[in-house]
């Protein structure tokens, strides 16, 4: 996930989204952001014509994706392909909504005006899916995602490239962040090694070892929160506890382990109280700078996938069915959404006062607005 602030681009799954030694500061770049794997690899039949997608590091076919010919979203939901599965969400400078749809090897992007846009991620060599899952945008427009054994760059016109090999260390990339000056943070882990990479635009990586969780291959989140130190959540495979902890500006890292209550921690991201919140599958944790944790939850809350800093001084998150909001006391308040399957990812859209939710069990974005 990615630094999921207001608006901005991630989970971030990232929210979206330094070093050891006499190197410069890695983490200077401030972020302008901080899941779910695919279920089945799927063809998808679309009459489009598509970019094709590159293995690592081949370049796509010089033809930018096609945009369908849909009618301007309604005010409830956008409908994406069936099967899509979209969970993660990151928002654009200029307002475009982009998802990673995890099951068909595709992302998807929606104007501001409702257009939709599918762009291709796989051809014959990672036919028929490549699985994307987090994803983050970057300030020079380009959309960074992660998929297993590749990190992937979509670029503004269109051309996507795989990395893989010496771009990539160890282990699978999972949560990705962007910073202001178009590089990205990812994580990845392996049962041997955890570790955050710094990958620039032109592709010079940097890496961050970082203490390994017992079982935890998967790193859940990544999020920039105060005095500019890199947050990561990471979540096991077995039911030891979840970890969450942060690299500071001279790359030494502070890692706490969760209470073996709390479950895999989803997203993480800073909130207006100077804490990190994040979501646990029944519940919303919060983290101080200095390790102090506490978890809320009611009886209602179930699955819940995704937390964001509101525009009301509260936090914003989701359940399987609901839209919930946390304030920095504890209060939470949920609101059924007619329809909702599968709620996950959700960005705020300051414009029209509201909240863009992915159902990844209904292949919709829903739409929530600002309750009064």
């Amino acid at each position: 996930m990615r630094d999921r602030g207001t608006g901005g681009s991630r989970r971030a799954r990232g929210p979206g989204r330094g070093r050891p030694g006499p190197a410069p500061n890695p983490l200077s770049p401030l972020p302008t952001r901080s899941a779910v794997r695919a279920l089945s690899c799927l063809a998808l039949t679309l009459a489009l014509t598509l970019t094709g997608c590159t293995g690592a590091p081949h370049r796509a076919a010089p033809k930018n994706s096609a945009t369908a010919t849909m009618a301007a979203r309604s005010p409830q939901a956008v409908e994406l392909p069936g099967n899509s599965w979209p969970a993660e969400l990151a928002v654009a400078p200029d307002g475009t909504v982009w998802t990673a749809e995890s099951s068909l090897g595709f992302l998807a992007s929606v104007s501001p005006d409702g257009r939709i846009t599918q762009h291709r991620l796989a051809d014959a060599l990672h036919a028929p899916s490549l699985d994307p899952t987090y994803l983050a945008v970057a300030s020079d427009g380009s959309v960074w995602f992660t998929c297993p054994n590749h990190v992937g760059r979509l670029a503004p016109d269109g051309k996507v490239s795989l990395f893989d090999g010496p771009v990539m260390g160890p282990g699978s990339p999972d949560a990705i962040t962007a910073g202001a000056d178009g590089s990205v943070w990812y994580g990845s882990a392996s049962v041997d090694a955890s570790q955050l990479t710094h990958l620039t635009p032109s592709l010079s990586a940097t890496r961050v070892p970082v203490p390994l969780a017992p079982f935890a291959p998967h790193v859940t989140s990544l999020t920039f929160g105060p005095g500019g130190r890199l947050w990561f959540a990471e979540s096991p495979i077995t039911d030891q506890p979840s970890e969450i902890g942060y690299v500071d500006t001279g790359g030494h890292p502070k890692v706490w382990l969760l209470p073996t209550a709390a479950t895999p921690v989803g997203s993480l991201v800073p909130g207006p109280d100077g804490a990190l919140w994040f979501s646990e599958t029944n519940a919303i944790g919060r983290i101080t700078p200095s390790g102090a944790i506490s978890s809320y939850r009611t009886s209602a809350m179930r699955y819940v996938r995704s937390v964001i800093a509101g525009p009301d001084h509260a936090m914003w998150f989701t359940t399987d069915t609901a839209v919930g909001r946390i304030t920095t006391a504890g209060v939470i308040t949920l609101w059924p959404l007619p329809g909702a399957q599968g709620l996950a990812d959700l960005v705020y859209d300051a414009r029209h006062r509201g909240f863009l939710i992915a159902d990844a069990k209904a292949a919709v974005l829903r739409w929530f607005p600002m309750p009064a």
